[in-house]
Order: structure tokens, then sequence, then C-alpha cells
């Protein structure tokens, strides 16, 4: 399949939906009693999924039908325009902002429906008439549902808001695929190489914001080797997605829809958020070390987890084995385990959690040299 290229105004769009992930992800950076509160994480869930949810069907739209032109162009701007305003809305309690923050969400469905629209009166193939017909249903319910939770008291559009989108988040891997094989003949096709490299844009782009995370490290009065082992961590988790996304994906691979590789970067995206939360609590005196190392390994097997998933994309030769998943597996759960005897000392824990990782990095980088041999 022939590359399609990844346009710079797709790119100054996912600017706008990382700075939407690092405002929900603060919903999780106050503690009490030295923890994050069960609520807290509910709502960064709910606005983490909203967000993430709304970035991938503009991106199945762009990578299926979209092009460069200015109607496009123009129907991105007013997405990016109601995300900035829905973003804003995020605070501590979220209680008074809601409506500012869930109504623009819903008018940014409503303008990715219409877009769906303006494509299916545009296009004469009956396949992608088909295709684009259960973005009408997705698109249209989620649209719906957020416009009312937004005029809903508090609590009660928070559990509708929530109902919503996790139904339309699980309705793109049931209704997409079309029924007929001459449908799925005749369907324009997903640009896997595209859609590869677009969601690899988005999470470059969020380790951007994890550096902004941890840059107070850097400041005169805490500079320190803890500094640079965060920073380390940072890049020992970064060139791990890269090994895996960049190395070992066979971007010409057919017969995929590519639904997986969407779905599984959803844990990638949390993941991440709670490596940059947790690297920001170790050491404050205000949240427990065990809980941010708890966070931590926890956002560390997120995204371990769903790279071993991609593995059905990847090369015949770099192909997972069993044995390799059980290695990386039990060298994580090691350094947890390891830490929990120095939970007194936020140091030990960096640079425990700064081996483990770089271990990890050399396990995946020395497979994949191994395989390309």
């Amino acid at each position: 399949m022939k590359h399609k290229k990844v346009e710079l105004t797709e790119l100054f769009y996912d600017l706008v939906y990382v700075y939407a992930i690092s405002q929900v992800t603060s919903l999780i950076h106050h503690v009490h009693h030295g923890i994050v509160g069960p609520y807290a994480f509910f709502t960064f869930f709910i606005g983490l999924m909203i967000f993430i949810n709304s970035w991938m069907v503009q991106t199945v739209f762009t990578n299926r039908f979209g092009s460069n032109s200015l109607t496009n162009i123009l129907f991105m701007f007013a997405q990016m325009a109601c995300l900035l305003v829905s973003s804003t809305a995020i605070t501590g309690d979220w209680s008074s902002d809601f409506p500012l923050f869930i109504l623009p969400v819903a008018l940014i469905s409503f303008i990715l429906l219409l877009q769906y629209v303006a494509e299916y009166f545009k296009t004469d193939n009956p396949a992608d008439r088909h295709f684009i017909k259960q973005f009408f249903y997705i698109l249209g319910l989620r649209s719906a549902v957020l416009f009312l939770a937004g005029w809903l008291p508090y609590r009660i559009g928070l559990l509708v808001g929530a109902s919503g989108i996790v139904v339309t988040w699980l309705l793109p891997s049931v209704l997409t695929a079309p029924k007929k094989r001459v449908m799925q003949e005749a369907v324009t096709p997903l640009n896997f190489p595209h859609l590869i490299e677009r969601l690899s844009l988005l999470i470059i782009i969020t380790f951007g914001e994890m550096l902004i995370g941890i840059a107070p490290y850097f400041g005169r009065s805490r500079l320190s080797l803890d500094s640079f082992l965060i920073f380390l961590i940072v890049t020992n988790l970064f060139m791990i997605y890269i090994v895996e996304m960049d190395h070992m994906i066979d971007l010409h691979k057919t017969g995929v829809s590519g639904n997986g590789a969407i779905y599984y970067h959803y844990p990638i995206l949390f993941g991440l958020s709670f490596v940059t939360v947790s690297l920001g609590f170790l050491g404050e005196q205000e949240a427990s070390n065990g809980f941010a190392l708890l966070l931590l390994y926890l956002g560390i097997l997120l995204l371990l987890g769903a790279l071993f998933l991609h593995n059905i994309y990847n090369k015949k030769t770099h192909r997972f084995n069993k044995r390799f998943c059980l290695q990386t597996l039990c060298l994580l759960a090691s350094g947890f385990a390891v830490s929990l005897f120095f939970l007194a000392s936020a140091g030990s824990l960096i640079m425990i959690a700064f081996l483990t990782t770089l271990l990890l990095m050399i396990y995946f980088v020395g497979f994949n040299l191994k395989r390309q041999s």
C-alpha cells in the first residue's frame, strides 16, 4: 500500500490534543492523605477517553477519506477551537465547569458527524457509503448523549456522558467492518502506514509533554542526580516504544483493519499519564512513595502490555514469543518488588526505576538487533 503523507495540519491538530490530554492528567496530580482518590481517577478516565476517542475518529476519517483540502482544514480548526474551550475548563473541582467541558466536546462530535455527512454525499462508492453510515450512528448517538449530559446535574450528567462514551467507544469495532465480501473488497482501505505514523507522532508529542512535566527537577533548587535519572527513565521508555513501532511493525502488512492498533494505544496513553504523574510525586512530602511507586509501575505495565498486543502487526521475523514477554514482565515485577524494600527513600526508588527501565530498553533493543541479523 502506498504511504499516505502526514500533513502539517494533522500535526498542528495533534498538538492541541496533547495539550488537552495534559490538562486531563492534571486531575490526578492532587493527593489527599498521600494518594489520589478513586473519584479523581474516574473523572480522569472519562475525560481522557473522551479526548482520545475524538482524536481517533478524526484520524480514521483523515486516513480513509481526508485530503489536505480547505474544507477539511476548516473542520479541524473548528474542532481545535472547541477543544481549547473544553480543556481549559478542566479543574480540580470539575463540578462547576462541567457544562463548559462537556458541551464543546459534544460540538466536536457534531462537527465530526458533519464531516462524515459531507463525505457521504461526495462519494459514489457504495461500500464507502456503507462504512460512513456506521459513523452516522456512532457520532449521532455520542453527540446527543453528550449534549444531554451537559444540561443534567453534574453527577448524573457525568454518568450519562460516561455511559455514552463507553458505548460509542466500543461501536467502531462492531459496526465498521463491511459485512458483505463485495463491500469489503470495494471499500476504501485504511492506510496502515499512515495510521501507524499518526499514532506514533501523537505518542512522541506526549513524551514531549512528559519532559515538560519533569522539567521542575532541573531547577536550581532541585537539580541533582535524581533529575538526570528521571530524564533517563523517560528516554528509556521512549526507546522501548520506538523500537517496537518504528522497527518491528510491518508497515506493508495487508488484510488488517488497523482497529487493533487504535485500541491498543489507549492503554499506552493512560500508562504514560500515570508515569508522568508518578515521577512528579516521587519525593513530594504530600504524596505517598508507595502510591507513586504503584502508579509508576502500573504505567510501565500498561505500555509494555499494549506493545505486546501489537505483536500481530510485527514482521514475521520480529514476533514476540512467550518467553520474551514473560522475561520482560518478570524483570518489571522484580524492579517493583525490590523497590518495596526502599519505600522510605525516593532517591532509591528513582535509581531502581532507572535500572529497571534501562534493562527493559536493552532487552527490547537486543531482541530487535538479534532478529535483524
